[in-house]
C-alpha cells in the first residue's frame, strides 16, 4: 500500500505489511527537522556500532556453517544466529519510532523452541538487508540536491522490501507449521529453491541500495558480502531414516508433483520416516506448494497482527517518560483520581489497589460521584449550577452498580480482581498493567461501568469457567456415547482410531481447575441476576469472537502464536475455558456427522485430526504459562504452591500437583495420531516436572514460619532489654 510523503505514522493505522514502508517514509520525512543533539538522544551511534558487530559474528558463524555435517550442529549455530541478530530490532525501533515488519518476523521465529540452519541464512541477509538503512541515521537528505529522486528511489525500494519480507515471513511460517520429515522430503527441492531465492532478492536489495547512495549521496557504504546460496546447498544433511530414498529424491522442478502423484511412494517415503501418514499430511501433500503458502497467508496476517499488538504493549512499558506520576499512565480518568488521590507511585500492592476501589466507588455510589463530567459538550442549561441529564443519568447509573460493592468490600474476591491486571503474577499492579486492562478489548466490554468490569472478574469470570467445564465434560460424555453406539458399519480401522483419540482427549481438555459455581453466597442461586446477565453477555462475547477468527485463521492451531491470535491475549489462563468449550463443540458435531457414514469424507478426516491437534497445542501453552509464572514466583522467593493453589481463582493447581496424568494422556493422544516412535517438534511438547514428591501441609509450613519469626522475635527483645539494662546502669554509675 502506497502512502504520501508526508504522511506520519501517528496519523495512520498501519497494517504489519506496510510497517517497514511506513518506517523508512516515517524517516525520511523527518530526520530533515532532527538536529544533531536530538539525533544524539537517541543513543543510535554505539547500538549501531553494536548491530554491525553482530551482523558480522553472525557472517562468520555462516561460514562456519559450510563445516558442519549433521543437522543437531547446525540447528544449535542456526540458534546462535537468530538470537544474535536481535539487536538490529532495538536499532531500528530507535531509528523510525515503529516497529518495522522485519522484527515480527524474526521475534517468530525467536519464540520457537527450536530454530532451522537454512530459516537462519536467510534471516541473516534479510536482516542485512534492513540494516543498510542506517545510513538515514546520519546523512540529511534535505542538503543533497536530489533529494526528490531520492525519496521516490527510496519509497520504491521500500515498498519491494516489504513485499519479499512479508513473503519470507509466510514462508517461514508455513515451514514451521508442518513438521513432518515426509513434507520436508517431498517438498525439499521447492523450499530449497524459495529460500535461495529469498536470499538472493534480499542481497539485490542491498546492492540497490548501494546504487541510490552513491548516486544521489556520493557515499560508497562498507558491505560484507557472503555467499548464502553456495551455504545453503552445502546444508543438505543426510537423514539417516533416508538412505534408501535417495531414487526418490526431488532434483527439479517438477519432480515433487511426480513424487506427491504416486500413492505408493509417499507410502513408503513416511514408513521409511517412522512418520503415520495422517489425513492432513494426505491433504497437504495433494496441492501444489504455492496454493498451500496462498491459503496460509490469511493466517499469518493474524499472527503478525497479535505480535505486533504485543510488541506494541511491550514498547509502551519500555519507553513510557512521565513527569507528574505515574498516575498520568492511566487514561480512565476515575482510575486516575483514584491512584493519584492515594498518591500510589508506580506500582502497588493488589490488596491496597481494591481497597482503594472500594473506598472510591463507595463515595461514589452511596454519596455521589466526584466531578469527573466533561462539560465541553453541555448546552448552557445543562452547565453545572444545577442537576443536568449528564448528572441524572450517572447518578442513575451509579444507583444500578451498587450491587457492585459487594465484591469490593469482600477480602475474598481481592486476589481474584488483581490477578486480571497483574500480568506477571507478581502480586503488583502498575499504573501500565492498569491502564492495558482498561484498554483491552478481550478483557471487558466497552459498554460496562468499571465497577460491572471489576465485579465480573472478582466472581463472574470464575463461575463462567464452572459453566464451561460443567459443559464442555457432558460433551466429552456425548462424545463418547456417540462412539459406543456408532452402528457396525463404523467399526473399522479409521473409526477405532477416532475412538482412542477421543479417549485420550478427555484428560487433555479438562486439566484447568474449576470448582463450584461462586457468589456472594457461594451458590448459583445466590448470585446476583446483574452478575448473571454480565456472566452470558460475556460468554456470548467471548465465543462470538473465537469463533470469528477461527474461521478466518482454521482450526489447525500449531504454536503459541496461533492461540495468542485466535483468543486476541497472550494471557491464555484468562480465555482458555472458552477456546477449550468452542473447539470441542466443532469436534461434537463432526463427529456426531460421521459415525454412521460408510464412507467417510476426507475433508471431515482431516478436520477431526486438525481439532485434536489444536487441542494438544493448548494444553502445551497451558503448560508453558504455569512455567512461566512458577519461574516469577521462584526468583521473587514466593511458595510456588500456594501461589498456584489461589492464582486465577486455581485454575493450574490439578495440573500443577499432578503433571505426570496429564502427560501420559498427551503420550496417548500423541500415539494415536502420530505412531508410537513419532516425537512432536520441541515447541509441542510439555515439560513440566511433577513439583511435589511428597503432600505439602500448607499448615505445617505456615507454623514452622510462624515460629521462626518467634524466635527472632524473642531474640531481639532479649537483646533490647540488656541494651537498656546497660544503659540505665552505666548512667547510675
Amino acid at each position: 500500500m502506497s502512502l504520501p510523503l508526508g504522511l506520519h505514522s501517528r496519523q495512520r493505522a498501519a497494517g504489519p505489511c506496510d510497517t517497514l514502508q511506513a518506517t523508512v517514509l516515517d524517516v525520511m520525512t523527518t530526520t530533515t527537522n532532527i538536529s544533531p543533539s536530538r539525533k544524539a538522544n537517541h543513543n543510535l551511534d554505539s547500538l549501531e556500532s553494536l548491530v554491525q558487530n553482530n551482523l558480522d559474528a553472525a557472517s562468520h558463524r555462516l561460514e562456519q556453517l559450510k563445516y558442519v555435517h549433521n543437522k543437531t550442529d547446525a540447528d544449535k549455530v542456526a540458534k546462535k544466529i537468530i538470537q544474535g541478530t536481535s539487536s538490529a530490532l532495538e536499532f531500528l525501533h530507535g531509528l523510525a519510532d515503529a516497529h518495522p515488519i522485519a522484527s515480527i518476523v524474526v521475534n517468530l521465529e525467536r519464540q520457537r523452541h527450536e530454530n532451522d540452519a537454512h530459516i537462519a541464512v536467510v534471516h541473516t541477509s534479510m536482516l542485512k538487508a534492513v540494516f543498510h538503512l542506517r545510513i538515514l541515521n546520519h546523512e540529511d537528505q534535505s542538503s543533497h540536491k536530489d533529494s526528490a529522486s531520492l525519496n521516490a528511489a527510496m519509497k520504491e525500494l521500500c515498498e519491494s522490501m516489504t513485499a519479499k519480507i512479508h513473503s519470507f515471513g509466510e514462508f517461514v511460517d508455513s515451514y514451521h507449521g508442518h513438521w513432518q520429515r515426509t513434507v520436508k522430503f517431498v517438498f525439499s527441492y521447492v523450499l530449497r529453491k524459495k529460500l535461495e531465492d529469498f536470499s538472493q532478492e534480499f542481497d539485490k536489495l542491498v546492492r540497490e541500495m548501494d546504487s541510490i547512495y552513491k548516486s544521489t549521496m556520493q557515499i560508497q557504504m562498507a558491505t560484507v558480502v557472503t555467499n548464502t546460496t553456495e551455504i545453503l546447498r552445502r546444508l543438505s544433511f543426510e537423514d539417516p531414516d533416508a538412505r534408501h530414498l535417495k531414487h526418490l529424491v526431488p532434483k527439479k522442478e517438477g519432480d515433487d508433483a511426480t513424487l506427491r502423484n504416486n500413492q505408493d511412494h509417499i507410502k513408503k517415503v513416511a514408513a521409511q520416516m517412522k512418520e503415520k501418514l495422517t489425513h492432513t499430511m494426505r491433504g497437504v501433500l495433494q496441492e501444489d506448494y504455492d496454493n498451500f503458502l496462498q491459503r496460509h497467508a490469511s493466517r499469518y496476517r493474524l499472527k503478525c497482527e497479535s505480535i505486533e499488538r504485543e510488541m506494541h504493549l511491550a514498547s509502551e512499558r519500555q519507553a513510557v517518560r512521565i513527569s507528574g506520576g505515574p498516575h498520568q499512565l492511566i487514561e480512565d480518568k476515575d482510575v486516575q483520581l483514584l491512584w493519584s488521590s492515594n498518591n500510589w507511585r508506580a506500582t502497588v500492592k493488589c490488596r491496597h489497589f481494591v481497597e482503594g476501589l472500594h473506598e472510591y466507588y463507595h463515595k461514589q455510589l452511596h454519596f455521589g460521584s466526584s466531578d469527573l463530567t466533561d462539560t465541553s459538550d453541555m448546552s448552557p442549561r445543562e452547565q453545572p449550577g444545577e442537576t443536568s441529564l449528564a448528572e441524572k443519568a450517572q447518578s442513575v447509573r451509579m444507583s444500578k452498580d451498587a450491587w457492585t460493592l459487594e465484591y469490593f468490600s469482600r477480602s475474598m474476591y481481592y486476589a481474584a480482581i488483581g490477578d486480571i491486571i497483574d500480568d506477571d503474577g507478581s502480586g503488583y499492579i502498575s499504573a501500565l498493567e492498569v491502564n492495558i486492562f482498561l484498554k483491552s478489548e478481550q478483557r471487558c466490554l466497552r459498554k460496562w461501568s468499571k465497577p460491572q468490569w471489576f465485579a465480573f472478574w472478582a466472581s463472574g469470570w470464575h463461575n463462567n469457567n464452572a459453566w464451561y467445564h460443567d459443559e464442555t465434560d457432558r460433551m466429552m460424555h456425548g462424545l463418547l456415547r456417540i462412539i459406543q453406539e456408532a452402528g457396525p458399519d463404523s467399526r473399522d480401522a479409521q473409526w477405532a482410531n477416532i475412538k482412542n483419540m477421543l479417549q485420550s482427549l478427555k484428560p487433555l481438555i479438562l486439566v484447568m481447575d474449576s470448582e463450584e459455581v461462586s457468589g456472594t453466597g457461594m451458590a448459583r442461586n445466590h448470585v446476583p441476576h446483574q452478575l448473571l446477565e454480565l456472566q452470558e453477555e460475556f460468554r456470548q462475547h467471548e465465543e462470538e469472537a473465537i469463533s470469528s477468527r477461527l474461521r478466518q485463521f482454521g482450526t489447525h492451531l500449531t504454536d503459541g502464536a496461533s492461540i495468542v491470535a485466535v483468543v486476541g491475549d497472550a494471557r491464555i489462563e484468562l480465555h482458555i475455558m472458552p477456546l477449550i468449550y468452542v473447539l470441542i463443540k466443532l469436534l461434537n458435531d463432526l463427529v456426531a456427522k460421521v459415525a454412521n457414514q460408510r464412507h467417510r469424507n476426507a475433508e471431515d478426516m482431516r478436520e477431526i485430526e486438525a481439532l485434536a491437534m489444536s487441542c494438544i497445542t493448548v494444553f502445551v501453552a497451558f503448560d508453558d504459562r504455569l512455567r512461566e509464572l512458577s519461574r516469577g514466583w521462584r526468583l521473587e522467593a514466593k511458595d510456588i504452591g500456594m501461589q498456584v493453589d489461589r492464582y486465577a481463582d486455581g485454575l493450574f493447581k490439578k495440573y500443577y500437583a499432578e503433571p505426570g496424568v496429564f502427560h501420559k494422556a498427551y503420550d496417548d493422544l500423541r500415539c494415536c495420531m502420530f505412531g508410537e516412535e513419532y516425537e512432536l517438534p520441541l515447541h509441542l511438547r510439555p515439560v513440566m516436572r511433577s513439583q511435589l514428591s511428597a503432600p505439602v501441609d500448607a499448615v505445617a509450613i505456615l507454623s514452622k514460619r510462624v515460629e521462626a519469626l518467634e524466635r527472632t522475635k524473642a531474640g531481639t527483645a532479649e537483646q533490647e532489654a540488656k541494651e537498656d539494662g546497660e544503659e540505665w546502669w552505666s548512667v547510675v554509675w
